[in-house]
């Protein structure tokens, strides 16, 4: 809704959820908008089809009679105020958006990096490639929305379609913190990981050698290819703040859980 768009969801013949809340903004223009009151959730994939806004004014609201028209509109949450003064732990209705079209909300440890505080200056990137034999492992860039971009880092999804497909079982999750993880030494570079990742967050790569030496095939002397995505450090002594966010020298980037709504919020609004 707040980008023209509106999701009307049809449950049953001359059955909607969404129409209350596009019908009162229609008709109260001049008032602040009502934000969306419920959500639908799916198990799986599916197709969604979005009809923007002004379509559904112009062709289903104008052509119905008032008494047609939702009787009883949804009352606004006593928690819903202007986005001007939204509270510091709650997350306005763009942002949310944003968030759930993007699928990002399936990440347990997504990396969110403050642009208004970020200096670009890659102390992030030179302490990730420092703690794994210099290759790092997450690349400071991705979509951005408003002041944050959330970059291509491995989320740690608590539904991970990564691990599906494995010929060797190299990506797996660690049994003590969940982490989604690649065993260098079982990896044999078919790809199966990076190509069923939604968020280009595994990337193929030429491995190199303490001594900053690509690694070469004995048989073809081709660059050997292995996965490569972030793993959270887990097997580092650094602590359990992974080493990218412990160099930030401006407190700009964090690992965030999405499921932790309140947390995210405190930490977009500061």
């Amino acid at each position: 809704m707040d980008h023209g768009y509106h999701t009307l969801a049809y449950l049953s013949p001359g059955d909607t959820f969404g129409l209350e809340e596009i019908t009162h903004n229609w008709l109260n223009s001049e008032a602040a908008p009502l934000p969306l009151q419920r959500s639908l959730r799916a198990i799986g994939y599916t197709h969604i089809l979005r009809i923007p806004t002004a379509i559904v004014e112009n062709h289903l609201l104008e052509a119905r009679s008032a008494t047609d028209l939702p009787s009883s509109l949804p009352a606004v949450p006593r928690s819903y105020g202007a986005l001007a003064g939204q509270a510091d732990t709650e997350l306005d209705q763009a942002t949310l958006e944003f968030l759930v079209e993007q699928r990002f909300i399936n990440g347990t440890a997504t990396m969110l990096i403050d642009l208004d505080r970020c200096t670009r200056c890659d102390d992030c990137v030179r302490a990730c490639a420092a703690t794994h034999d210099n290759n790092p492992r997450f690349i400071r860039h991705g979509p951005v929305f408003e002041h944050f971009m959330v970059a291509n880092a491995c989320m740690h999804c608590s539904d991970p379609v990564c691990m599906i497909g494995c010929p060797t079982g190299a990506i797996h999750r660690c049994t003590d913190g969940g982490e989604i993880v690649i065993d260098d030494t079982t990896c044999i570079g078919c790809a199966t990981c990076a190509n069923s990742c939604p968020y280009d967050n595994i990337r193929m790569v030429r491995i190199r050698d303490e001594q900053n030496t690509l690694l070469l095939n004995q048989q073809t002397f081709a660059p050997v290819l292995r996965a490569t995505k972030c793993d959270l450090c887990a097997e580092q002594m650094a602590g359990v703040v992974p080493a990218c966010q412990n160099a930030c020298p401006h407190d700009a980037l964090v690992r965030m859980d999405m499921g932790k709504k309140q947390r995210l919020a405190s930490w977009l609004n500061r």
